[in-house]
C-alpha cells in the first residue's frame, strides 16, 4: 500500500516555502501555545537551529489539540500536559517513549505503515489511528504532523497536533 493508495492525507507535499522559516518568526505565530511546552519547544528550537516548511499556527490555537514532539528516532522529547487528558499518562511519563507505546491490537497496520512511509519521506500528513489509554481502553487518535529541519535543510523531529476522535 502506498500513501497515493490510502485515505492518508499528505498535507500539501507540494507546497514548499523558500527559503526555510526560521523557529524565530515561526514562534512568533504560537503566542498562546501552552507555556510549559512553548519553553520545551523553544529550548529544543534553538539547539537544532530549526527551520520550517509550513505554518502550524493553525493547530498550537486550538485547546483540544495535545502537541508530540518526536525526534529521528521517534522518541517523544515533549509533550504538552493535555497529553494526559488523552492518554491516561503524564508529560513526564510519555517522554523518551515512541508513540507506538500508544498502540496495539486494534490499531491498524496500515495505518502504522503509511505513517512510517510520510515520516521517512519528510512529508507533512493527517491521520486518524486507534490508541490505547492508560486503562487499556481504545480512542480515536487524529493526528496533524510537520516535519521540522535544521539550518543545513535536514530532518530535525516531527511535531504533531492530536486530538481525539469519536471511534
Amino acid at each position: 500500500m502506498s500513501l497515493q493508495d490510502s485515505q492518508f492525507t499528505i498535507i500539501h507535499n507540494e507546497l514548499k516555502t523558500t527559503p526555510l522559516l526560521c523557529w524565530d518568526i515561526v514562534k512568533l505565530l504560537l503566542w498562546d501555545m501552552e507555556p510549559n511546552i512553548f519553553k520545551d519547544l523553544d529550548k529544543i528550537a534553538v539547539e537544532n537551529n530549526w527551520h520550517f516548511n509550513y505554518f502550524m499556527d493553525s493547530y498550537s490555537h486550538f485547546d483540544g489539540y495535545s502537541i508530540v514532539l518526536v525526534d529521528l528516532k521517534l522518541n517523544i522529547c515533549a509533550a504538552s500536559s493535555n497529553i494526559e487528558e488523552m492518554t491516561g499518562y503524564k508529560q513526564e511519563e510519555v517522554i523518551g517513549q515512541t508513540p507506538s507505546f500508544l498502540q496495539g491490537e486494534e490499531t491498524n497496520v496500515n495505518c502504522k505503515y503509511l505513517l512510517k512511509i510520510a515520516i521517512d519521506q519528510e512529508v507533512p500528513f493527517h491521520s486518524r489511528l486507534v490508541n490505547y489509554d492508560r486503562d487499556g481502553n481504545l480512542y480515536g487518535c487524529e493526528i496533524h504532523a510537520f516535519p521540522i529541519y535544521n539550518g543545513s535543510g535536514k530532518l530535525s523531529h516531527y511535531i504533531a497536533f492530536e486530538q481525539i476522535y469519536s471511534l
